[in-house]
């Protein structure tokens, strides 16, 4: 099997550079519906081609094929199977050939639709699919190849997976996160082929922002799923660190949603095409950068794969992209005239302009701290970071002025609005918001930044309940039902879909903006070091540590302690919390396990840090996270609302049956 999989990722490779070059070459000379459909059908084939080779590399996993240097290197025969199934991606090699595969899927997809699509635009349209899937592919083949046999004989067993790694979480958070990444592919193809077809009507964006609305569910779910399994397994008490990776995951999604905002604009009034343009590209060539910077090994991060030599590949790719977009950009500069001017800086276009700056401003400071220990060791030899108060600092205004714009933009009109509709229009949750607000520091709360969040989100979610009242009342006006009646709701929803679908999300983003100021405006931690017997009160919690002991297991021993937790309101246990200490004699490693209490009105985060040396005390580190779960309901409601929006509804259509001259017709 192995040879088979090896096969089949040469074969991916030819196919690929046939529907590249082949594209290229239709596009250029208008080839025959016959020669589009073979080329179409090689788009087809590279993706079973390569499924079949992932197929090949997961077979050794299982079986246990160690001569095979990469299962090798990331498996062992302890590991349970779920964890000898995540290895596939554990590594550098398994995650490329992941990734090709996932590109090659997106683009049979595509190429299955694609019959439908405008004649001039489908040559162009799979050779830039099929470069995309060849570029990578190239990487996997030459330079990162998982079939590699073992140099000389290393034993019956392997190494084993990175410890961290061998949590549930990582079975679902990379694939869905390279989901989200090689599903930004579509829309840039979508963007050149139009360029270079000249096929330069809005009928790429209609078909691209499906496929882009879809890349960027995946890659929500993927970015959250990943701060939850960093939540569990590092034992640092948080979800979000600004860590470098992260970082490289966040940076598409904030240009995918400018995209997704803007391109509005250019359906509704035929504005912003250059700009929707630089956009796709952007948020393609990020999504390179992430894979560059997790496989170059200039930055340092528990989430990157060890250093290489394949940097230059990625960045020389970088180049090619940019020039490509470039000089497609002139040659069609001509075409690419709006079809008429912002109005007023009072209207829908000037504040989706807007939110578009201030996600591009998010997007640059972050990637400024991403590079600046590159830049500062380039020119002045030492490498110095930017830690998590320079990213607070900087973006944490810039978002709640996002927050803020997301309540103005669907509540004020296209074109022109006059101060009257304005003040018609945010009159009441101004006054909620201030309401709120002085609730708050009447409370006790008067910290700036939580009691302006707070107050904002209140904003938000009056504009969004106004938005939907006005929809109700002019619903029930046809329907004749009552305003807030399921009926009518429903109905509305189905007429309007795909902005109740949005109203949804910015919900599910309002959640999360509440339980992320929560959980850092009002987050407890304490250090303490008990005996047996001994209690520590944090917050309206008794910890007790009752007993720790040692365990052996497969793959691991560990140390655990068993902490009894107490209500102080009437001493009842609500919950026994077990932390661990495990290490690994494969890998020679110590992870943390964290003991986690989850409440809807706080988590109680319990870690383990250590035993003295007279085996009598533990040392444990304690957190109270306050509304914490509620980020996780949020992402739920901001995933759903993707779902919403993306997935097309088959449209009812009714036909009346007329019969004339006793010939039945459907009208």
């Amino acid at each position: 099997m192995i040879e088979f999989g090896h096969f089949s990722l040469c074969l991916a490779w030819i196919l690929a550079l046939v529907g590249c070059v082949y594209g290229a070459f239709l596009g250029c000379r208008a080839g025959s519906s016959s020669q589009v459909e073979f080329t179409r059908r090689a788009t087809v084939a590279t993706s079973v081609a390569l499924a079949m080779s992932l197929v090949g590399l997961g077979y050794g996993f299982v079986t246990n094929d160690y001569t095979v240097q990469y299962v090798w290197q990331y498996s062992n025969r302890d590991m349970p199977w779920i964890y000898k199934i995540t290895a596939i991606w554990g590594g550098m090699d398994g995650s490329m050939l992941l990734w090709c595969f996932f590109v090659a899927m997106y683009c049979a997809l595509v190429a299955r639709s694609s019959v439908s699509y405008p004649r001039p635009l489908r040559p162009w349209l799979y050779c830039f699919l099929n470069s995309s899937t060849l570029f990578f592919t190239t990487i996997t083949l030459y330079l990162t190849n998982p079939f590699r046999y073992v140099k000389s004989f290393v034993g019956s067993d392997g190494r084993g997976l990175n410890p961290l790694l061998q949590n549930e979480y990582m079975a679902i958070h990379p694939p869905t996160l390279y989901l989200g990444f090689t599903g930004l592919a579509i829309p840039y193809a979508f963007c050149m082929a139009a360029l270079a077809s000249g096929h330069m009507s809005n009928d790429w964006i209609r078909l691209t922002r499906r496929w882009t609305l879809v890349a960027w569910t995946f890659l929500t779910a993927g970015i959250v799923l990943g701060g939850h399994w960093a939540y569990l397994e590092l034992g640092w008490g948080g979800f979000w660190a600004w860590d470098p990776v992260e970082n490289a995951s966040f940076l598409p999604w904030l240009t995918a949603t400018a995209f997704l905002h803007s391109v509005m604009v250019q359906e509704r009034k035929g504005m912003l095409k250059i700009w929707n343009i630089f956009l796709v590209a952007l948020t393609y060539s990020l999504t390179v950068f992430g894979t560059f910077l997790t496989r170059s090994g200039i930055v340092q991060s528990v989430h990157a794969f060890a250093s290489t030599d394949i940097g230059w590949v990625f960045l020389s790719y970088l180049a090619a992209i940019a020039v490509v977009t470039v000089g497609l950009v002139v040659f069609r500069f001509s075409d690419l005239k709006p079809a008429r001017a912002i109005e007023s800086l009072l209207s829908r276009e000037a504040v989706f302009l807007l939110n578009n700056l201030v996600l591009l401003s998010i997007c640059f400071a972050v990637l400024w701290g991403v590079m600046f220990p590159v830049f500062s060791e380039a020119f002045t030899g030492q490498k110095q970071t930017v830690g998590i108060p320079f990213f607070n600092r900087v973006n944490i205004p810039l978002f709640l002025a996002l927050i803020f714009l997301m309540g103005v933009g669907p509540s004020i009109a296209w074109r022109r609005s006059s101060p009257r509709q304005l003040a018609r229009s945010f009159a009441l949750p101004f006054v909620g918001a201030f309401l709120v607000a002085t609730a708050l520091v009447w409370a006790g709360i008067t910290e700036f930044y939580p009691v302006l969040s707070y107050a904002i989100c209140f904003f938000v979610l009056m504009t969004i309940l106004s938005e939907l009242q006005r929809g109700l009342r002019a619903q029930s006006g046809i329907t004749d039902a009552s305003e807030w009646s399921p009926s009518n709701i429903m109905s509305l929803a189905r007429r309007h879909r795909i902005k109740y679908g949005a109203h949804i999300i910015h919900f599910g983003v309002l959640i999360m903006t509440v339980a992320i100021t929560a959980s850092m405006a009002h987050k407890i931690e304490r250090e303490f070091t008990l005996a047996p017997g001994e209690k520590f009160v944090v917050g309206r919690f008794a910890l007790e540590l009752s007993e720790f002991h040692e365990e052996e297991k497969a793959n691991y021993s560990a140390i655990q302690a068993h902490v009894v937790v107490r209500s102080l309101k009437d001493n009842s246990i609500l919950q026994v919390l077990v932390p661990e200490l495990r290490f690994y004699p494969r890998n020679k490693e110590t992870t943390t396990e964290v003991a986690l209490r989850m409440g809807q009105r706080e988590d109680l985060y319990l870690i383990l840090a250590g035993v003295d040396e007279s085996g009598a005390k533990a040392s444990m580190k304690v957190f109270v996270n306050p509304l914490q779960v509620w980020l996780w309901y949020g992402a739920i409601i901001m995933i759903l609302g993707g779902v919403v929006v993306a997935v097309p509804v088959a449209r009812v259509t009714t036909a009346r049956r007329v019969e004339l001259g006793g010939v039945s017709q459907s009208i």
